[in-house]
């Protein structure tokens, strides 16, 4: 069984830099062998959770990018999340793409458990204690490594340059296909 890793985040600008971050731990799962999908939420471009809606209530255009989230939730062994911090914790794009997830309550595995999950936060840690709530809450598995990057660890061309975070990227993503391979998700 080759592990499927599905990578979440971004931002609404057009150069983000939690999306940088995610491509490199992309291209470093790819390298490991995973089945590795990005899905950038600026691309996605999901309408606001209703609660009180199922899936069939959305409007039929947006359907198909729900379904997409969806899909990805239910198809992945682990996930990387990756959120700027606005005003002290996630980003409304990121938190409104998680709760998506309630859609998944009644499935055979509700939620996402079982799945592995590594955070990634831009420019303030307290966006990764928030994550980990997250995690907790949809009852998955919290990879040890939690990063966080800042301004200075990229370029003026938003290319990553700091080597502490590439490597503990690379770190997060070989926890996660440990995780994987010796807890497979039922």
């Amino acid at each position: 069984m080759t592990p499927t890793l599905i990578l979440l985040g971004g931002s609404l600008r057009e150069h983000s830099r939690s999306r940088a971050l995610l491509r490199t731990s992309l291209a470093l799962a790819k390298e490991r062998g995973m089945d590795a999908e990005l899905l950038d939420l600026f691309e996605l471009d999901l309408p606001m959770f209703l609660p009180d809606r199922t899936f069939e209530d959305y409007p039929i255009e947006k359907r198909e990018t729900i379904a997409r989230l969806l899909a990805a939730y239910r198809r992945a062994h682990a996930m990387i999340w990756a959120s700027p911090t606005y005003h002290g914790t996630v980003s409304g794009v990121f938190k409104n793409a998680l709760d998506f997830a309630e859609l998944l309550a009644q499935d055979a595995r509700p939620y996402l458990r079982g799945c592995a999950v590594g955070i990634i936060a831009v420019n303030d840690t307290t966006t990764l204690t928030a994550m980990s709530h997250c995690v907790r809450e949809l009852r998955a598995w919290l990879a040890p490594t939690q990063i966080m990057a800042t301004e200075q660890s990229f370029s003026a061309m938003n290319d990553l340059i700091d080597d502490r975070v590439k490597k503990r990227l690379a770190r997060q993503v070989d926890e996660l296909v440990s995780f994987v391979v010796s807890h497979p998700v039922s």
